[in-house]
């Protein structure tokens, strides 16, 4: 009977022990005046208090230094545990870092740990203000008994040792009690199959030991949302951010028309084969000639003749400047990155007098001298490369250095652990850290950016073969940039409209089906115009047939009465094509048809330049977004670390806020001076020249691109230097003469950027003179006072240690003494002279002289050419020269010369006869080049592949050749 007693009541004590077990769930219960004897543990946790196996610190220093840290208000202590020198681990491979444990104080602690791990570099330390780092060196109360103990033992020996600040034998620390700290620990949760990297924190609550995961909370997470909200938006629209000079390959958009007052007298040659007997000034390639529209219409008329020197006249320049060639009103060439631009990567530094001649010299030296490679053009070359591969490319440097010196041993860890537990790793929205930079996707878009690169330089250049790269990149970023955004919001809207505007009220009734077969279509639709990237995608494919589709046939058909559902459907379709202004109408392509085996081709090399176009775009998006999102991450974390740690960063912050308003207001200085003298240049040239005032009151429709020379009709050229002419240095290029004034046809007066930077050359007194002395002088004056402002730091930071000073005191201090120089500057110091100068008269006679005698070569945007009218006076039998006589009758090319017309202004015997040179010679001179070879000023070269041009066939393909 008493052994039966006895039975029931270990029964009854063991389901009240494991009620117990149940109820706790695994906490640790802390009554008053806890010790480590009175602690009501699990069943596995007094196992492991049975076991006498304790760690303590090795030195007295650590616990010291630990003290320091606690009284100096620290938020955030990462210890780091070694036992013997060598780092703690624990064999659950959760815990794939067991050495690192974290002390977190207060919420601010426990908030900084819900923040990526890398917080410090991505808030520039700010955040990590407050926080410190302890490394600890443990031993074992009986050697190699720690690595004898279970996972979960170690933990709490771990625990034991930091919940009472490193000192075994003491009670709990102050701040555990109150639940103002907690020790946190890293490890890796599986969620549903993925690993979720979270720090596990335990605290004291109610005198019971809760240990729970550190999640972060709504504020960190709306700001994790806006982070990649920023992150992805910035991707889909970063197409517009694209400059347009990445992608304008052609110059017709830019050509400007220059009137002569004497045509140009020249000689011709067309041919499809380049002649060795004659010598030619300027050679026109096909590529060259294809976006030349008006010579290609006297090409594909045939009003030129073939193999023969033919005499023309040119009566104007079509002339096409470079995007940066002229200056607005409103855009000037100042500042300290264009002028580091200028002068090192388009080697600008080589007109210095110690650089010039050492610039032109051959790289082999004097000994071979006949080298036509110069140290200019290898420096251009490194230039080139170094501003591609270096510059251009630097904040994904940045991003790529981040990660090496700061991230890659976390991410090493965290993937280790994840393949060891067989989870997947999760993605948050950093696709470094997912796949690391030597991943074979980030490696194929490095190999892509600089294909890309050398790609577009040789689009750039005009090398043959990229063409159908230069058509697919071109047009797409055209559609691109010419999107009615307001159209494409109101398709959606009209398509909910449409039933209403068809049957009235009734609409209501059948709306629902007509909405639910159409309105998701149109939502996608305007997601794909309105998202630049996606645009970009399709458009590209879609452009692919453009080249092939001029050649087919499209019969305009009667409108289609076959319902309101087609009806609807056109209409829909009419909103799609309005929505980009570059849609060109079906009756102006040309109508002909190409054989299938040809489309077939055109379209397999259309496709493929697609392909690859899309494929660089997206290598370039996949690097840029990881800049972005590098940005907006640091943004939001420095400020963030700004705005908690305002006491201790804000007088650092107010001296760089003190550093950047100086450097605004010096560097601003010098350029509100040049944009007042560019708009002054301006000003003058438009008021000079009258028939520019005249052709600006013309209406849009009647205008075009126009550049004007200044009216000096006193001084005329009075040397071949002087001249409008064909350049003879520059191949395809106008040389031109004053010409210092461009108007397009929104009436923006513009002026060549040479002639800006010639006369700020210009040294009188009070005038801007040389940019770069100016420049140089604001630098000087911004170091003065960055130095200014350094001395003003230190005295105040000084003093307010020893007189014991609160930041806001010492913040202010500083901000008032560091404003004294602008103070003095702006109400101490005499009034600036201003633009007094520009009422001098040694300043009108200079800039007079600098617009007057201002030369410059334009490339050459089309031949507007036609033939001079025969002379009664033609002295024939003068060594056989032909010269021609300026007449107003000559034949223009809308009045269509015949051929036989032109040709009859030719001796039949041309090519013996005609021998005017290429430069203009005197008469002895011309006499001994009849011995030697024939010049011609220009050489046409025609596509081998084309046809003579003798039926409309043949003319229509040579104008759809030279226009593709």
């Amino acid at each position: 009977m008493a052994t039966d007693r006895m039975q029931m009541t270990l029964l009854f004590f063991g389901i009240l022990s494991f009620c117990a077990v149940l109820g706790s769930n695994n906490t640790y219960v802390y009554p008053s005046g806890y010790n480590n004897s009175q602690v009501v543990l699990t069943e596995q946790s007094v196992s492991c208090e049975q076991r006498t196996c304790n760690l303590y610190p090795n030195s007295t220093e650590t616990r010291e230094k630990l003290e320091r840290f606690l009284k100096s208000g620290l938020k955030v202590i990462e210890y780091r545990l070694l036992l013997n020198g060598i780092p703690i681990k624990l064999s659950e491979a959760k815990y794939y870092k067991a050495d690192t444990w974290v002390r977190a104080q207060q919420k601010h602690g426990r908030t900084l740990l819900t923040l990526a791990f890398n917080y410090d570099i991505m808030s520039l330390w700010m955040l990590s203000i407050g926080t410190s780092s302890l490394q600890v060196n443990l031993q074992e109360s009986i050697h190699g008994c720690f690595q004898k103990l279970p996972d979960k033992c170690r933990i709490q020996k771990i625990q034991h040792l930091l919940f009472r600040d490193l000192d075994p034998n003491s009670t709990e620390s102050t701040s555990f009690k109150t639940g103002d700290a907690s020790i946190c620990n890293p490890l890796v949760r599986d969620v549903d199959g993925y690993g979720e990297f979270l720090y596990n924190c335990c605290g004291i609550h109610k005198q019971k030991l809760e240990c729970q995961y550190q999640l972060p909370d709504i504020w960190v997470r709306i700001l994790n949302y806006m982070i990649d909200i920023t992150m992805y938006s910035v991707i889909l629209v970063a197409p517009l951010m694209a400059p347009k000079w990445l992608y304008k390959f052609t110059k017709t958009e830019h050509t400007y028309v220059a009137k002569l007052n004497k045509p140009l007298k020249k000689t011709m040659y067309v041919s499809k084969s380049k002649p060795t007997d004659l010598v030619f000034g300027h050679t026109f390639t096909p590529k060259d000639t294809e976006n030349f529209p008006k010579l290609n219409l006297l090409l594909a008329t045939n009003q030129v003749p073939r193999d023969k020197i033919v005499p023309i006249e040119i009566s104007q320049m079509d002339i096409a400047p470079g995007p940066e060639s002229l200056l607005t009103e409103q855009n000037i060439p100042v500042g300290i990155l264009t002028m580091l631009y200028r002068l090192i990567f388009q080697c600008r530094i080589r007109k210095w007098s110690a650089c010039n001649p050492y610039c032109s010299a051959s790289i082999l030296g004097s000994c071979y001298e006949t080298c036509e490679v110069t140290w200019l053009h290898v420096w251009k070359a490194i230039g080139a490369v170094f501003f591609v591969g270096v510059i251009i490319p630097t904040p994904y440097y940045i991003r790529l250095l981040i990660y090496y010196v700061f991230e890659s041993e976390e991410i090493t860890a965290r993937k280790v652990a994840l393949q060891n537990l067989r989870l997947a790793e999760i993605y948050e929205s950093n696709l470094i850290q997912y796949l690391t930079p030597t991943h074979p996707a980030f490696i194929v878009a490095y190999v892509l950016y600089f294909l890309s690169c050398i790609i577009y330089v040789m689009v750039l250049y005009g090398v043959i073969g990229t063409g159908k790269v230069q058509n697919v990149i071109q047009e797409s970023f055209d559609d691109l940039n010419q999107i009615k955004y307001r159209k494409v919001l109101s398709m959606p809207l009209g398509v909910l409209l449409l039933p209403l505007k068809r049957c009235g009220i009734f609409g209501l009734l059948i709306g629902p089906i007509y909405w639910a077969i159409f309105f998701i279509p149109a939502v996608i639709l305007a997601l794909l115009y309105g998202l630049p990237t996606m645009y970009l995608t399709f458009r590209m494919f879609l452009n692919t047939q453009t080249s092939f589709k001029r050649f087919v046939r499209r019969q305009a058909g009667a409108k289609s009465r076959l319902g309101m559902l087609k009806d609807d459907m056109r209409e829909l379709y009419d909103w799609m094509k309005t929505v980009n202004v570059t849609q060109k109408p079906d009756e102006a392509r040309p109508k002909l048809q190409l054989s299938r085996a040809k489309r077939m081709r055109l379209m397999a090399v259309q496709l493929v330049a697609a392909v690859g176009c899309l494929l660089l775009i997206y290598a370039i998006l996949i690097m840029f977004s990881q800049i972005v999102a590098l940005a907006v991450q640091m943004f939001a974390l420095t400020l963030m670390g700004a705005v908690v740690n305002a006491g201790a960063v804000l007088k650092y912050l107010s001296l760089l806020f003190l550093i950047g308003v100086y450097a605004h207001d010096a560097f601003t200085d010098v350029y509100n001076t040049y944009l007042t003298l560019n708009q002054h240049i301006t000003r003058n040239l438009y008021g000079r020249i009258s028939e520019a005032s005249e052709y600006a009151l013309l209406r849009t429709s009647e205008q075009e691109n126009r550049a004007f020379k200044t009216e000096r009709p006193d001084i005329e050229c009075e040397t071949e230097f002087e001249c409008d002419d064909l350049s003879k240095k520059k191949a395809k290029h106008y040389r031109t003469h004053n010409l210092v004034l461009f108007l397009d046809a929104n009436d923006r007066p513009m002026i060549p950027r040479k002639l800006f930077d010639k006369i700020c050359q210009i040294e009188v007194a009070g005038s801007p003179g040389p940019v770069f002395k100016r420049m140089t002088g604001a630098f000087q004056y911004l170091m003065t006072i960055v130095i200014f402002l350094v001395f003003v730091f230190v005295i105040v930071a000084t003093f307010g240690d020893i007189y014991d000073v609160s930041s806001a005191n010492q913040t202010l201090a500083a901000v008032i003494g560091g404003f004294l120089p602008l103070l003095f500057r702006n109400f101490l110091k005499p009034p600036r002279g201003g633009t007094s100068y520009q009422s001098a008269i040694i300043w009108k006679s200079k800039l007079e002289e600098a617009i007057v005698y201002y030369f410059e070569s334009w490339p050459i945007a089309d031949l507007d050419i036609h033939p001079p009218v025969k002379d009664a006076n033609l002295e024939s039998d003068d060594a056989g020269i032909v010269e021609q006589t300026d007449t107003s009758t000559a034949p223009s090319i809308e009045e269509h010369v015949s051929p036989q017309e032109f040709a009859s202004l030719v001796p039949e015997n041309s090519n013996d006869v005609l021998r005017i040179p290429y430069r203009s010679q005197s008469m002895s001179e011309i006499s001994m080049s009849m011995t030697e070879s024939l010049c011609v000023d220009i050489f046409i070269k025609l596509n081998p592949r084309e046809h003579d041009g003798n039926n409309e066939h043949d003319m229509m393909e040579l104008t759809i050749q030279s226009n593709v």
